[in-house]
């Protein structure tokens, strides 16, 4: 069993929904912020500080060990724009 951390714009984050829902997956998602190479938006704290993040949807399934590969190329086709900050999915061993 493996466990992927899906990191997605949040508007293709229904899509990658329901691309793991038609594979019989179940799913937990939260909203998170972050950057990568795409930017930011900044923010200013209270310190004076500029933090430049962009809201981004964590969704973590678990997965059989023998379908995991077939699970990351369907959800890499369903969150791609061609644009920076389409996402990451990592990978963690589970369990055996």
């Amino acid at each position: 069993m493996k466990e992927l951390l899906i990191i997605v714009r949040r508007e293709k984050a229904g899509d990658v929904k329901n691309t793991l829902s038609s594979m019989g997956l179940s799913y937990v998602s939260k909203t998170v912020k972050g950057r990568g190479k795409e930017g930011g938006v900044g923010y200013k704290t209270k310190k004076g500080l500029l933090v430049s993040l962009l809201p981004k949807t964590l969704i973590i399934t678990w997965v059989e060990d023998t379908l995991y590969q077939e699970v990351i190329e369907k959800v890499v086709e369903s969150a791609h724009t061609g644009y920076y900050g389409d996402g990451k999915i990592f990978v963690v061993r589970g369990l055996s």
